[in-house]
């Protein structure tokens, strides 16, 4: 979670160099402490950094750490001496100033501020920490939780901030060589997370840790805590998951703000989630499908396996009559086709000899040039393209990345997949925003094989345009839609949205309201989705103002994904009125009530960090010392770092990854599908089904084909063995149904021939 980089100086001989101090294990950093409180979907997490300088000069300290692109920081504070102080939100250049300033001048000052590169890494300094001092570091944020298609409820605090690739010819700062960074860092490690309000508590479960849960008797409550911090390891995210019941209830909070605070604050904030009912969208008859896979020496081991296996999977799930393409890519990257290939045997059986070789060989990562060529290609008869982008990576240029995905939004929809703790938050969520798509994290624990499945099914769904919200209010009352555009929806798929509504204090009896969701389908078809509330029924209120500050934060998402810097003064604006940090402000503060500067008023020298490594544990390495360091920390052998060249990807394999015995028995059976859905009733199939080829045969039904019996067999074997995989070959399943109603059944209905089909495997071989 936490790269710690420490500046320091010893007198003027430095000439501008920081000091190194070989062995030096006393390190200001002493506990981090994380308490969450979650509120139904949303989280308020706050992080406090307790720092004890016994060094005999001054030291300055960087700490740079992940964030959730969407989530909205909006409090910095620190006890310096006992001294409280509170950063104001400022010009991001200003900031950056009024902490130079504070440092050349002596005093004790800090900034956090968000990367100019990427929104999901943050930057937290203290500058001239005097020598014997302590200072108490506290930043707060909320986020909103995920939900997916079950109902299962997500939080994460990400530990994990990956090395950003750079690509030849973008401009960066060039990495310190001489920056001091420890890799033994030992530190106190508290995670508290109080779970109340809004919804039945049915379990709380995590994802890796050891977490220690009380639940409350009447289920509206509970408590969650790390079960021993100590054994922590920094080389994954912090992940649990929620169970709620009615958890695709529709909620409605109203947030009032306060007539003491000024512009965004003082207004009220409505945040909506609801379930619209998607069942009458039809699926899309005529696709092309694009499949961008990370080939890159980071997917090393079981994440290229999982790759392997899902790119199996989606090339027999596609619906028959489509266009397809697969293009790996690392440093370089190659299509398998030279344009996209109509779906069908030949195709198929040709992209299938390609998946066998995939392999994560293709360097470092870089995503712009292969969806560059991506897009210079023309559209087939399609004329609407699918593409499916999985990574581990992350990039320098993700702006530049998010930019050309915009510009060709109209044509082309992007799916993305963040694989593995660390992926970029940033880079997956607004690729797949700004092209209507949709963004999909997995865990190095998690099955990338369900997640993705679950997405080709959304993607099979046509997309809804033109989408809009319209209020239905009391007369006095007045509703600004945060977004404007209302997001992008799916089947099974919740929505959240934002409203600040005016005139809510003039209400008086009429106080019923509604919200009405209208988007188009093709020429013909429409959606009409309705909630109704009483307006008054729904207040609450929160001395952080949750909703304000995501309403805000998503807001300015909306603003920066526009593309270019047009919207800079509203982004400044709105972000400096709601208190929440964005690509163009920061936080900064000073101790002015310090009445002994520090080192005599003199500059602690310092070296800016644009580019660096992050490796679990906490470590921060340049360039020039991150070999040395690891070697240091986890031997010669450590299979935690692996570079080809200065500028290279990292490579992490983390210990507790998911082990693979070969190929599971449904994909094996999956592999034998044809492309068109049926299956051939041969020795493979029947080895599939644990029967014999001859018994098969033996009792086929009268005058029935032996390639349906196959298929009806196929059929049956994923319905009764593998049920509990669904996800899986749902797809899979649906074409063979889709095949065998368009053969001759001898009399039979497809339910019935596989109702019959399940009998035989029921039977001894």
């Amino acid at each position: 979670m936490y790269g710690l980089r420490i500046q320091h100086e010893e007198g003027a001989s430095s000439q501008g160099k920081a000091i190194v101090l070989p062995g030096s294990k006393t390190v200001p950093l002493k506990s981090v402490g994380v308490d969450v409180t979650i509120k139904g979907f949303v989280a308020n997490v706050q992080s406090t950094l307790t720092y004890e300088n016994q060094k005999e000069a001054a030291v300055e300290t960087v700490f740079v750490f992940p964030i959730d692109d969407q989530s909205a920081v909006y409090q910095f504070e620190a006890d310096i001496d006992g001294r409280h102080i509170v950063a104001e939100c400022q010009d991001k250049e200003q900031a950056r100033e009024t902490y130079k300033d504070a440092l050349k001048t002596g005093h004790t000052a800090m900034l956090l501020s968000e990367s100019d590169t990427s929104g999901d890494v943050f930057e937290c300094k203290l500058g001239n920490l005097p020598p014997h001092g302590a200072a108490t570091l506290t930043f707060s944020y909320v986020t909103e939780l995920t939900t997916d298609s079950e109902g299962i409820v997500t939080f994460t605090l990400p530990t994990v901030l990956n090395p950003r690739y750079t690509p030849p010819g973008f401009e960066m700062s060039p990495p310190s060589s001489d920056a001091i960074h420890y890799t033994d860092i030992q530190y106190q490690m508290r995670f508290v997370t109080k779970v109340e309000g809004q919804h039945l508590i049915k379990a709380i479960v995590p994802k890796m840790d050891m977490l220690k849960v009380e639940l409350a008797e009447d289920k509206k409550s509970a408590n969650v805590t790390l079960d021993d911090a100590t054994k922590f390891k920094f080389d994954h995210d912090l992940s649990l998951t929620l169970e709620y019941e009615d958890v695709f209830q529709p909620t409605v909070i109203l947030e009032k703000g306060q007539n003491s605070k000024e512009g965004f604050l003082k207004s009220d904030v409505v945040m909506m989630d609801f379930l619209p009912d998607l069942r009458s969208v039809p699926e899309l008859t005529e696709a092309e499908f694009v499949f961008v896979i990370d080939c890159s020496g980071s997917m090393g081991g079981d994440r290229i396996a999982k790759a392997k296996e899902t790119v199996l999977l989606l090339l027999k799930s596609l619906p028959v009559g489509c266009f397809f393409n697969v293009v790996a890519f690392g440093s370089s990257f190659k299509w398998w086709f030279t344009s996209s290939m109509k779906y069908d045997e030949t195709s198929l059986e040709e992209a299938l000899v390609l998946q066998k070789g995939l392999d994560a060989n293709l360097g470092g990562t870089e995503i712009l040039q292969p969806l560059e060529s991506l897009y210079a290609q023309p559209l087939h008869t399609a004329k609407f393209r699918q593409v499916f982008l999985l990574t581990d990576g992350d990039v320098s240029n993700t702006n530049q990345v998010i930019t050309l995905a915009r510009r060709n939004a109209a044509n082309t929809r992007i799916f993305t997949f963040g694989i593995g703790e660390g992926a970029s938050t940033s880079l997956v969520r607004n690729v797949a925003k700004v092209t209507n798509g949709l963004a999909t994290f997995v865990t190095d624990k998690e099955k990338l094989q369900n997640k993705v499945m679950t997405v080709l099914n959304h993607a099979m769904q046509q997309p809804v345009t033109n989408l809009n919200l319209e209020w239905n209010l009391p007369p006095s009352c007045t509703a600004i839609n945060i977004p404007q555009q209302a997001p992008v929806v799916f089947k099974g798929q919740k929505v959240i949205t934002y409203a600040l509504i005016n005139g809510v204090e003039h209400l008086t009896e009429d106080t019923q309201c509604s919200v009405v969701l209208k988007g188009d389908i093709g020429k013909e078809n429409s959606i009409y989705y309705t909630l109704n509330f009483d307006l008054l029924s729904v207040v609450e209120s929160a001395d952080s103002f949750p909703v304000h500050r995501l309403a805000a934060k998503t807001q300015i998402k909306d603003f920066e994904t526009a593309g270019d810097d047009s919207e800079k003064g509203e982004i400044t604006l709105l972000s400096m009125s709601a208190n929440v940090v964005s690509r163009y402000t920061a936080f900064v503060g000073v101790d002015k009530d310090k009445k002994e500067l520090v080192d005599g008023g003199r500059l602690v020298q310092r070296r800016d960090l644009d580019s660096y490594w992050d490796i679990p544990g906490g470590t921060m390495l340049s360039y020039g010392a991150r070999q040395g360091l690891c070697d240091v920390v986890y031997g010669s052998s450590s299979p935690f770092l692996r570079h080809s060249s200065l500028y290279s990807r990292y490579h992490i394999h983390t210990l507790n990854s998911i082990e693979h015995d070969g190929t599971s028995d449904v994909m094996t059976l999956i592999d034998l599908q044809k492309f068109d859905g049926s299956w051939v009733l041969d020795q493979d199939l029947a080895g599939a089904l644990h029967q014999s080829e001859d018994f098969l045969k033996s009792i086929l039904p009268d005058n029935l084909d032996t390639s349906v019996w196959a298929t009806a067999l196929g059929v049956a074997c994923l319905q009764k063995k593998f049920a509990s995989e669904k996800t899986l070959w749902e797809l899979i399943e649906k074409k063979a149904l889709a095949w065998l109603s368009s053969q001759n059944l001898a009399g039979k209905t497809v339910s019935e021939l596989v109702i019959l089909a399940r009998d035989v495997l029921s039977s001894p071989p």
